[in-house]
């Protein structure tokens, strides 16, 4: 097989360029492949995502400057080689309209995903120039988008006279995760495919949004117009094809489950499981250092802010007194403070008194048995002010609202049971890497968490047809992680030998890579 080129948004290889697992997911699959396909000295593979301001490029090649039609202005864009490791090449397309303070812009005007549908347009319109003139080799074949941020370029290559040269490449698209999906108006926004590009004819019936007609929308596009679309696991394959029903507390299609249906119907629709990095050895933190790792992730958080809030305050005051009293945290957490990871904490339950949250019941069983709780992340600010809350309710429950990599790998580390709730799970990489230290972990069982934890053997899963199912179901697996881990410790270490021993290998989702998604 010839080159691939990733068209990514994030890359955990370029520092400043991850903020969640499509980051891991674009550096580690594409070394991977790179070995399975081309040895470790070949060069088979080439990634690109814009110049953030936020990057921390240490050297950058110039490899060419490219012009194209955007907005009604005649743009350049400059294409720099910036890191060339493992037989993958990393590149960046730089613009001022690129270059944003971070990665993802948080739209506070009523007009979601606005500022970075705009952005990421222009960036589609960049990578279809640049492969047009060559930039990225003659023997590129394999065009791989990943996420609503790059499908775009899915409609260059279908409607664009000048581009239909990317007819000739096989193109495939990742689904990381259907909640998200760019949704921008067809006109009448500055923000819209007919500002970005006037002069573009093209089949508004094939790239709308399923419930807003007069809307296109990007993951849509993708699903319908890539010749494979690739979901990160097996179990979120089923899922996605049935819609979603939050009475019932499922997560489904979000909408797209019609043209997700039609891909599988087709062939076109694979699911292959993320994998997990073992070439690096999971942390071996001692237990105090956890405490300076916790207070230099809180002071990062709180230099971010003009002013001191109470939650980062609670957080200090709570570790130390948790560091006086020689504390090691029980449960642990880590991720992103959204609904889809813990909005079922912000549930009320029916016991132990009417209006408790799933969250004060879980601090409420743990207080039972003398444990402590930690998580850390940030998000949403609704659950991320429930969350606070809960913490100056509880004094065993410390809330880190921010986030540092040294703290969340002592947490995968130090911590006795690893804890995801989540509604929904495309993959997951934060069991993985509890795994990996040896921590078992529980977990909704749904989507990647399904495929990669085990009942009884690498941890303790939860179900339930409604939200209050799930809660209660998610209280009695807590209690028998509690139960077992006192009253059989030598059970408690099997399941910690067995979530040790876990391999979910990068070098197999390569080569799942290349026989089910590049090759006819």
């Amino acid at each position: 097989m010839s080159a691939v080129l990733f068209v990514s948004s994030e890359s955990a290889a370029i520092s400043g360029a991850k903020v969640g697992g499509v980051a891991d997911v674009v550096a580690e699959v594409s070394k991977a492949i790179a070995e399975v396909n081309t040895g470790p000295s070949g060069n088979g593979v080439q990634v690109v995502l814009p110049e953030y301001a936020c990057l921390a490029l240490t050297e950058r090649t110039l490899c060419g400057q490219y012009s194209v039609n955007f907005a009604g202005n005649q743009l350049t864009l400059n294409l720099y080689r910036v890191l060339v490791e493992q037989g993958v090449t990393h590149y960046v397309l730089s613009h001022p309209w690129l270059n944003s303070p971070e990665v993802y812009h948080n739209d506070t005007d009523n007009r979601p995903f606005a500022a970075d549908a705009s952005k990421f347009a222009l960036f589609c319109l960049g990578v279809a120039e640049a492969i047009k003139q060559g930039a990225f080799g003659e023997e590129l074949e394999v065009l791989h988008l990943h996420d609503w941020h790059s499908a775009t370029l899915a409609v260059l290559r279908a409607f664009a006279p000048q581009y239909q040269c990317l007819q000739e490449l096989r193109t495939v698209y990742t689904v990381h995760n259907l909640a998200l999906q760019g949704t921008r108006p067809f006109s009448g926004d500055d923000s819209s495919l007919q500002a970005w590009f006037p002069w573009l004819g093209y089949d508004g019936q094939q790239i709308c949004d399923p419930h807003y007609q007069h809307c296109y929308n990007p993951m849509r596009t993708a699903i319908a117009l890539c010749d494979k679309v690739h979901l990160v696991s097996p179990t979120y394959v089923e899922e996605v094809l049935q819609p979603s029903d939050p009475e019932r507390g499922f997560i489904g299609g979000e909408g797209l489950e019609g043209e997700l249906q039609k891909a599988h119907q087709q062939g076109r629709l694979v699911g292959i499981l993320n994998g997990c990095d073992y070439e690096q050895e999971a942390a071996c933190y001692p237990h105090k250092a956890l405490w300076p790792l916790t207070q230099q992730a809180l002071f990062s958080a709180m230099a971010k802010q003009p002013q001191l809030s109470s939650g980062h305050y609670i957080a200090h005051v709570r570790m130390q007194q948790w560091q006086q009293l020689l504390i090691k945290p029980w449960l642990g957490s880590v991720g992103r403070v959204t609904s889809q990871k813990v909005a079922l904490l912000a549930q009320h339950t029916a016991t132990p008194s009417a209006g408790t949250l799933v969250i004060d019941a879980v601090l409420d069983e743990l207080a039972k048995e003398q444990k402590h709780f930690i998580m850390l992340g940030s998000g949403d600010s609704y659950y991320e002010q429930l969350l606070t809350q809960a913490m100056a309710r509880h004094d065993n429950f410390l809330f880190i609202n921010g986030f540092s990599l040294a703290l969340s790998d002592a947490i995968y580390e130090l911590c006795e049971l690893f804890f995801m709730p989540s509604s929904f799970e495309p993959c997951g990489i934060s069991q993985m890497l509890a795994l990996r230290s040896g921590t078992p972990c529980l977990v909704h069982g749904v989507g990647g968490l399904k495929d990669t934890v085990k009942e009884g053997d690498n941890g303790f899963v939860f179900n339930g047809d409604s939200p209050a199912q799930q809660s209660e179901q998610l209280l009695a697996c807590l209690t028998r992680a509690l139960d077992m881990h006192k009253d059989q410790p030598q059970r408690w270490q099997e399941l910690c030998a067995n979530a040790r021993e876990c391999r979910f290998s990068w070098h197999e989702a390569a080569k799942a890579y290349l026989s089910e998604l590049y090759e006819d």
